[in-house]
């Protein structure tokens, strides 16, 4: 059960869709689970409620679809090159990087 979301099929099938993309750009998933549940929970909400995956890190409040970013997002491997990590710390440098 995630705290962050109560969309349980859509909140796994991103999850899903972000591992894929980690592992495609040699990438990891933050190994902190509470974190990956809290960014893909909200971005999950917006994904049900946009039919997009708005990054609720970099969002506005109210969502304004015509400004905010969708992950991922056009900055998140310059961020991961310079700091290890992309600004919402779900996707890190893997092992290697």
């Amino acid at each position: 059960m995630n705290n962050w979301t109560a969309h349980e099929a859509e909140y796994a099938s991103l999850l899903e869709k972000m591992q894929g993309i980690a592992s495609k750009n040699g990438l990891v998933l933050n190994p902190d689970k509470e974190r990956i549940e809290k960014v893909l929970g909200l971005m999950t909400e917006n994904l049900v409620a946009t039919g997009k995956p708005y990054c609720p890190c970099k969002q506005s409040h109210p969502l304004d679809p015509s400004k905010d970013k969708t992950c991922t997002c056009p900055e998140w491997k310059e961020e991961i090159a310079a700091d290890g990590h992309c600004f919402c710390r779900l996707f890190y440098a893997g092992e290697g990087s």
